[in-house]
């Protein structure tokens, strides 16, 4: 018979030796079955990058990112408890009873520092019966999400009382970034996203989307706003999957000018800070800026484009009453970039403003990507 080793009574100095000398994966085990052990495993700075989840159904997988290239991925399956560890060349198999996905995903980010998840998507969304009940005591400890990913769903998971909308509003107000990547030909049911305290909302809509209006648009709250329109296989193979665009029978060049017009009279999202607009139609400057008293400026040639194949053929600021000032670029692609100057003192040194500019408008691009 054997006698357990009192590890974790021996003295500090002792330990933390005993500790260190430990490869990762028993680390790792160590910290998910006890929580004293967690408290001093934390002493070991074992911080990591990032980390994804996945909800599918009967199944959470996550990954978490290290700044070494190394990468830890769980896959945890709530009807079998089973889980299945991998980091590197190192693959594991573990029958843990009843443990829940909730026993694993914590531990794992508060020994690895990790204060939010950066992903937390739901990859296919079952239409009738999505099994997420047991996914909901994990979803309710988490403290921060960068961003919700919902992919290959439709209209109806997002109507108002689909079991995917219900969860989705669990998480929402710990969410910075709402991205829904497939398909909704219903707009009526994503105005709850629309209307969200969101920095960032992207939405993916069919061609001929059907009662999308500019109301619509107008009471998005986000920051940065992506609606991102798909014509099925056509935009991927044309490399435009990720170019922001927004169309549709009834969405035209003249409602991207009526747009900046309520813009320039406070009467839109006063939280815009940027938006990325691709039209079905040939954009002219003469009907996108009408009214607008536009002003022409040089074109910028330091700030990073969506594609390669993009050019920048025209660029003009506009001025609100109140002295808040925008740009508008019009490229060869049909998209019109659509940024708001942060509000900053001596805007009149061009050097600093152009600066600010570039800074400001490639975090976006980097962010759309």
């Amino acid at each position: 018979m054997t006698t357990p080793f009192p590890l974790l009574r021996l003295p500090h100095l002792v330990l933390m030796p005993i500790l260190e000398q430990m490869d990762f994966m028993e680390r790792i085990a160590l910290s998910i079955n006890s929580k004293r052990a967690r408290m001093f495993l934390k002493l070991l700075k074992m911080k990591c990058e990032h980390i994804n989840l996945r909800l599918e159904d009967n199944r959470v997988e996550m990954k978490v990112f290290f700044d070494n290239s190394e990468e830890l991925k769980v896959d945890m399956y709530t009807d079998r408890y089973k889980i299945n560890l991998r980091y590197g060349n190192d693959h594991i198999f573990w029958w843990s009873g009843t443990l829940s996905p909730i026993d694993y995903v914590l531990p794992i980010m508060d020994v690895t520092h990790c204060k939010s998840i950066k992903e937390l998507t739901f990859p296919r969304v079952s239409d009738y019966d999505p099994k997420y009940d047991a996914h909901i005591p994990l979803l309710t400890k988490l403290k921060k999400i960068d961003e919700v990913i919902v992919e290959n769903t439709t209209s109806w998971c997002f109507s108002p009382h689909s079991p995917l909308l219900k969860v989705l509003r669990i998480i929402f107000p710990v969410s910075s970034a709402v991205t829904i990547s497939d398909q909704v030909g219903k707009p009526k049911y994503l105005r709850e996203v629309f209307k969200g305290n969101f920095d960032a909302v992207s939405v993916s809509l069919p061609w001929e989307i059907e009662g999308f209006s500019l109301n619509d648009w107008r009471i998005a709250n986000a920051k940065t706003l992506k609606l991102d329109l798909r014509m099925t296989n056509v935009w991927s193979f044309m490399g435009m999957a990720n170019v922001k665009s927004l169309g549709g029978s009834d969405f035209k060049v003249e409602d991207v000018n009526r747009y900046f017009k309520l813009w320039m009279k406070k009467k839109c999202n006063p939280r815009l800070e940027n938006l990325i607009v691709r039209t079905r139609e040939n954009v002219t400057k003469d009907l996108l800026l009408k009214g607008l008293n536009a002003v022409q400026v040089p074109i910028r040639t330091d700030v990073k484009l969506l594609r390669s194949d993009e050019e920048i053929t025209f660029e003009f600021d506009i001025t609100r009453a109140d002295g808040r000032r925008a740009t508008i670029r019009i490229s060869n692609l049909q998209i019109v970039y659509f940024y708001v100057w942060p509000i900053c003192q001596n805007q009149s040194s061009f050097m600093r403003r152009f600066s600010s500019f570039s800074s400001f408008y490639n975090s976006c691009i980097e962010h759309f990507k």
